[in-house]
């Protein structure tokens, strides 16, 4: 079954097969794309496959969506706390929507693999689950 996943880091390569070897594409940072089970991905007339799964996403995963950061800041661990994460405007992290209290939301990062237990203000990101395939997340 397809899903629809963006590209968290640039350099993900599309191969014509699982050899790897003969390039079809690159996906940019924010691309959003249909993949499927095995490597599988589409973007655009672009088909094959790609070994960098880990360097996407699903836009919708369980209670949590993919949003753009608004504004550079750096991210804490509790509503008021210090922060320790830097992100930069345009990056793209991880919301739970669902958790939203005193305006703000549970929030993962992307550092090689995800990083959990942020919060972010709602107001500083955009969500961007219901950009349609073939399309890029961008501010």
């Amino acid at each position: 079954m397809a899903q629809k996943n963006i590209v968290v880091e640039n350099g993900v390569k599309v191969y014509t097969d699982k050899t790897y070897k003969k390039l079809v594409t690159e996906l940019a940072k924010g691309v959003i794309f249909k993949y499927a089970s095995g490597g599988y991905c589409e973007f655009k007339n672009f088909k094959g496959y790609t070994n960098r799964a880990k360097w996407t996403c699903p836009t919708v995963s369980g209670s949590y969506v993919v949003a753009l950061v608004k504004v550079s800041q750096k991210l804490s661990e509790k509503v008021g706390g210090k922060g320790i994460f830097q992100v930069s405007k345009s990056e793209i992290v991880r919301i739970d929507p669902h958790s939203l209290k005193n305006g703000y939301v549970n929030c993962a990062t992307f550092n090689d693999v995800w990083e959990w237990g942020f919060k972010i203000k709602i107001a500083d990101v955009k969500r961007c689950e219901t950009l349609a395939y073939n399309s890029i997340a961008k501010l």
